[in-house]
């Protein structure tokens, strides 16, 4: 009788937090809705927030990335992406302690005949660096792990604009 009173309390409990959690707007992660099946990527193909998109698309919903700009349903195009580094603290002797690093992007999602899913939206993520001359020599490593981590950040907020999208009404 003990063991299934435990068993019950545990489950209790599970549901609980469980309904806790979805209370308070928390989602596993998982696959994101899309209101489109494919899509075309309209940024430089080379960055590597580029990939990180595309990856995070193709893993992450249902849509389809095409190469070919006729065969989508919506285009992903940027306005602007920037990268920043400004110096956020100095120390006693006027030297940059620590610096921020940002990452802005602009964007919009629009169909090939016009129709806008999202008008224009900005993204932005920073990260604070410390600085120091004794670790100079891996300051650029140091930056780019974090530039790569921001790149992430900035994917899925991404991925959950593009499922807040207005669906297309088909007249």
């Amino acid at each position: 009788m003990s063991e299934l009173g435990l068993s019950r309390r545990g489950i209790l409990a599970a549901v609980a937090a469980a309904a806790l959690a979805s209370g308070c707007g928390f989602r596993p992660r998982g696959r994101f809705s899309v209101p489109f099946k494919t899509l075309y990527i309209e940024m430089s193909g080379q960055s590597p927030l580029t990939h990180e998109i595309r990856r995070r698309i193709e893993a992450e919903t249902s849509a389809t990335v095409v190469d070919d700009i006729r065969d989508a349903e919506a285009i992903l195009s940027t306005d602007s992406t920037s990268r920043t580094r400004v110096v956020n603290s100095y120390n006693d002797s006027g030297d940059a302690r620590e610096y921020r690093l940002g990452l802005d992007i602009t964007f919009r999602l629009t169909s090939p005949e016009g129709y806008e899913f999202m008008p224009a939206t900005t993204l932005s993520a920073r990260r604070d660096i410390p600085y120091t001359y004794k670790n100079y020599l891996s300051r650029e490593t140091e930056e780019a792990t974090l530039y790569r981590d921001i790149e992430k950040d900035i994917a899925i907020q991404l991925l959950r604009r593009l499922e807040a999208a207005k669906p297309h009404a088909v007249q």
